[in-house]
Formats: C-alpha cells, structure tokens, sequence
C-alpha cells in the first residue's frame, strides 16, 4: 500500500477566484507574514509536498525529543548508548533508535563508535533557554490543535446538539469513502515517481503485468497507455478494488481483483497463472523482516520465466546518507507499535536475490525511494523488461 505523506486534494476558498484563474494549476495558501504574496506548490512538485510533509514531521520530532530529555540526556556529556539512553529516559529502545537517526539526519546528533551524542547545533539547541520555552508553548500548541480537531470531526444531530460519537472513516479497509480519498492522495503523490519508475525500462514481447496492492490502478493506467502490448490485473483489497474498477474505466486491458496480499498467497489469487511483470510499490517498506522475504518469494513464483518484478520502496542509503523523510515516516511508524524496520537499499537488493531473482538494475527515483529491477532468469529468455541505456544519466542525484 502506498505510504500516505500529504493531503492532496484540497478545495478552493472563497475570495480565491481571481488568483486562480490567472493559474489555476496552483494549490495557493497565504504566507504567515500577511504580504499577499502567496506560497504556492504545483500539483506535481514531489519536492514541494516532500517540504511540507517533513516540516510538519520534524516539528513533531523535536517536540517528542525535548518532552522525552533525550536531548538535555546528551547535553555536555559524551558518547551514550541507545540502551543507556533508553534506560536512562525510561522509554523504548527501537524508538529511541530511530529517533536518535532521524536527529542524525537533521543535523542535531552524531554518530560515535560508542554511541550518539549531540552536534554543535545540537548543543545549542539542548542549552538555549529561548528553545526550551518555544518547544514548551509547541507542546500547549499540539493539544490545542488536538482539541479543535476533534471538536470539529463532532456530528451534529438534526436539532443541532451534539452527538457524542466522533466522526471517523480513515480506515480504509471498511470505508469506501476513505478509500476513495486515500488513492486520490496517492494518485497525486505518486505521480512524479510513476514517471521515473516507469521511463527507466521499456518491454521486450507483449506483457501481462500484475500491480500488486495497485491503490487506484495509477500505475496500470500508466503502463496501459505507455505501452500498447500488455494487459494489466491490479490487487488490492475490496473496499479499494471497487474504487479501481472506477478509476480504470474506459481501460480493457485492466482487470481488477480482491484480496489481501498481507495473508493470502498472490499464487492462488491469481488462480495459477503467470504474469511477466510484478510491481511492487510501496509494500515492502511496511512489512515485517519475515513477511517480506515470504512476499517476495511469493510473487517470484507467479513470474514466467524470464519474467520481472519492479520493487519501488522509501529505503535508507548504504553510506549514512540517511534520508530525513524515510527516518521520519519510520519514527511515525515505530510510535505507532510497528513491528518492522526502515529499508536498506542493500536489503532491498537482498531480498530479490533470496526469492531467487537477479537484481539486475537499480535507481533512485527520488532522493528518499529507490527502485530495484529483478529478473526471473531462464536459458535463452530475454528478460520482459529491459533497461534503457539513456536512463542512467538522468536518475534523481
């Protein structure tokens, strides 16, 4: 399922009508200082929305990391364990470990041999009584926040009292209406990825392709009209199939079935038969260590010989380069009682390799989410996809 990090499907506010119908392309908000000049982000600007979401996540990082004394734990003090630090806070060593990577990758915290301590911004941040105070008054902010977003999901009766229920359809597994807003949101948030995911490679015969846990079928809509010779199924879960079907209308060569790619086989879903290409986006950033090598071994099996599967998934650099927004999705992840572990890029690799494919091509297509080409590799059978020369060049730096 694709990660959701931004609401993207806003509506106009009376009194915007003229600016938008000199640019009706933007999304427009109005800056903080009153100038009238707006801030505006393209319905396509990856980085833009990526600005935005981590924003809102970094503020509640540091926010979490002050009420927890994580970094006046560290301040002036040498290089600390996550065990001692978690010992010493009173609080979860795998949260206190991705948290204290994601501080990393902000620039607050180093890596020693022994253990984290705080950088020079750090130190001052952890030592400047203004920071503290402004981090204080956050903290007053968010329940603030809090109460008004609940107040506000409050259903009113017919006669105007309250209802003590509070309105909730965010799950998307019983509500087609949140269904229907989670893959607009997708949609749009992926768009840009789809693009570079899809320009790296092109087909090699006529193609039956399999988007498993496909949201709207953005991508099968995508592969459909690049390519004229493949025929597409997209998996997903009921709720979310009935919004597939609707999205993929005017599409033949796209079927749509249910199921639940978590607990069920896709080798039975699919009835038995083979498909060329796999894709795979998205999914495996959020699985177990173990239910991710079962997945992948799983859909190796559906491929014919020669067949592909796409792995495009938020991971983590080899070489530190952490990615912020990764570590910050992971944080979110790991309060929330998640029970995985952020992506490498070099187990992304792996795990291909141990459902018996060949990883033979891999590229970032954004800063924070890399794709892996794996290939089903038989004698004499040309690869169903193979990767375009002129690609490498123009991969996200």
């Amino acid at each position: 399922m694709l990660g959701s990090v931004h609401e993207g499907d806003g509506e106009t506010s009376n009194g915007s009508t003229a600016r938008f119908e000199q640019d009706p392309g933007r999304h427009l908000l109005p800056d903080a200082a009153g100038s009238g000049r707006p801030l505006a982000f393209e319905p396509g600007d990856e980085d833009g929305w990526h600005r935005l979401a981590r924003g809102y996540r970094l503020a509640g990082l540091l926010l979490a990391a002050h009420r927890m004394g994580l970094l006046r734990a560290l301040a002036g003090r040498n290089d600390m364990s996550v065990d001692a630090l978690s010992q010493e806070l009173l609080a979860d060593a795998r949260l206190v470990a991705v948290i204290c990577r994601a501080l990393r990758a902000a620039g607050l915290l180093e890596s020693g041999d022994t253990g984290w301590r705080l950088s020079s911004e750090g130190e001052r941040l952890a030592t400047d009584a203004a920071a503290s105070l402004e981090l204080d008054s956050m903290a007053e902010d968010y329940q603030r926040w809090g109460e008004l977003d609940r107040h506000a999901r409050i259903l009113l009766r017919e006669d105007g009292s309250a209802d003590t229920r509070v309105y909730d359809d965010s799950d998307i597994t019983h509500n087609e209406q949140a269904a229907r807003r989670y893959a607009r949101r997708m949609t749009n948030r992926r768009a840009q990825q789809v693009d570079r995911l899809l320009a790296h490679v092109v087909p090699t015969r006529p193609l039956t392709a399999l988007d498993a846990w496909g949201g709207d079928g953005y991508v099968a809509r995508e592969m459909c009209t690049r390519w004229q010779q493949i025929t597409c199924t997209v998996l997903e879960i009921p709720t979310m199939a009935r919004v597939t079907r609707e999205a993929c209308r005017g599409y033949p060569r796209i079927a749509v079935i249910s199921g639940e790619l978590l607990h069920d086989d896709p080798g039975v879903l699919l009835a038995g038969e083979t498909v060329d290409v796999v894709v795979l986006s998205h999914v495996l950033q959020s699985l177990s260590e173990t239910r991710r090598r079962e997945l992948v071994a799983q859909l190796a099996r559906v491929l014919a010989p020669g067949g592909c599967l796409l792995s495009n998934e938020y991971a983590l650099r080899w070489n530190d380069r952490d990615s912020l927004d990764v570590l910050l999705w992971a944080v979110g992840r790991t309060s929330a009682n998640w029970q995985g572990e952020p992506l490498r890029a070099a187990e992304q690799d792996m795990l291909l390799r141990g459902g018996g494919l060949a990883a033979v091509d891999s590229w970032w297509v954004t800063d924070s989410t890399r794709a892996v080409l794996g290939v089903k590799t038989a004698a004499g059978t040309e690869p169903a996809l193979r990767v375009q020369p002129s690609s490498r060049s123009a991969q996200p730096r």
